[in-house]
């Protein structure tokens, strides 16, 4: 080891050696800490808790009667799935935006409107004083903090009341657009079960009503007319069956497709209703466990934890420069190896 290099017990002598200008310094870094802390100006922060429902449809959660689903049950809280979705909705910029408007942002946080890149400096400003994280047991924390705690605790209440609004307004969207696509679907299906009624009422203007039982009653008839030779009786019912031929198919494929639009109509107006019911949905988009109230205790700044973090690396600081002094200020070793030969 070299003469000059810092053991254990050399570096105790030397914190032992400066020991009064260190802790001076010490000293003087923590009253100086502690007066910047106290310039450094308080802010408090309000946060909720809340969880996102399995679903929002009223007319799934409400009119599901027949089979039991726990993803339908309107007490069900999400899984990772609708949590994430729910995430994003709350960092939508159409809740910043409404944030911004209402409480006049640019100007409380005192962003020049006029300078280049104004709004993304103060969507930064807003998006650092607003934090949205999911907590350990699946639910969503909302806060925000502010200078004013009762700013802080007001805009937590407006981001929950915003979510209902963005989230509403999206599914309103939704079951209103389905609604319509259903009632367009609906007027076509009215036509088409009009179209067959005339063309059944046309058939049984030609005396045909039920193609089975009458064509089963004309070949009996048939057969005892012929067995009798009656033959203007058999001539009449062979024009009975020619006209059956004719108008017998037309009426099956009728009452067929009238059976199958009317079963679909039915569905149509199933789904319209629920279309509609979702339409007017008015259930809360979000359980909210914990509401916001405003802090009565700041959360920032921690003084003791500024004191402790500048005293530290003051007096890390402060070592390395008397050892830099003391190797600077060292004598050089001018002692000559004797020469052999």
């Amino acid at each position: 080891m070299e003469n000059n290099a810092y053991n254990n017990f050399s570096l105790i002598r030397f914190l032992w050696k400066w020991k009064w200008c260190l802790l001076i310094i010490c000293i003087a870094t923590l009253v100086l800490s502690f007066a910047c802390s106290l310039l450094i100006k308080p802010r408090f922060k309000s946060s909720a808790i809340i969880y996102a429902p399995r679903t929002n449809s009223v007319a799934k959660i409400l009119l599901n009667e027949e089979n039991y689903n726990e993803r339908l049950d309107i007490k069900a809280y999400a899984i990772e799935e609708e949590t994430e979705q729910m995430m994003q909705l709350l960092n939508a910029q159409e809740i910043k935006d409404s944030l911004i408007a209402k409480y006049n942002l640019a100007e409380y946080y005192d962003i020049n409107t006029k300078s280049k890149g104004w709004k993304t400096k103060l969507n930064k400003t807003l998006t650092n004083n607003i934090s949205i994280k999911r907590t350990e047991f699946g639910a969503i924390n909302i806060s925000a903090a502010d200078e004013d705690p009762q700013m802080a605790c007001n805009m937590v209440n407006d981001i929950l009341r915003l979510l209902d609004t963005v989230k509403g307004r999206a599914e309103h969207e939704r079951a209103t657009g389905a609604y319509e696509s259903l009632v367009a679907q609906m007027d076509s299906i009215d036509r088409a079960i009009a179209r067959l009624d005339d063309t059944i009422k046309l058939c049984m203007e030609h005396g045909v009503f039920d193609v089975e039982k009458q064509s089963e009653r004309m070949m009996q008839q048939y057969a005892v007319a012929v067995a009798g030779g009656n033959t203007g009786a058999a001539n009449r019912i062979k024009e009975e069956m020619k006209n059956m031929a004719e108008w017998g198919p037309k009426l099956d494929a009728a009452q067929n497709l009238q059976y199958f639009f009317i079963q679909y109509q039915s569905l149509c107006k199933q789904k319209m209703m629920d279309a509609h019911l979702d339409m007017n949905n008015q259930i809360p988009v979000k359980f909210v466990v914990d509401k916001p109230t405003p802090a009565d205790k700041k959360f920032y700044p921690k003084k003791s934890i500024i004191m402790l973090v500048s005293t530290f690396c003051v007096l890390i600081l402060s070592v390395i420069v008397l050892l830099m002094i003391e190797k600077i200020n060292e004598p050089a070793d001018t002692k000559v190896e004797p020469v052999e030969g």
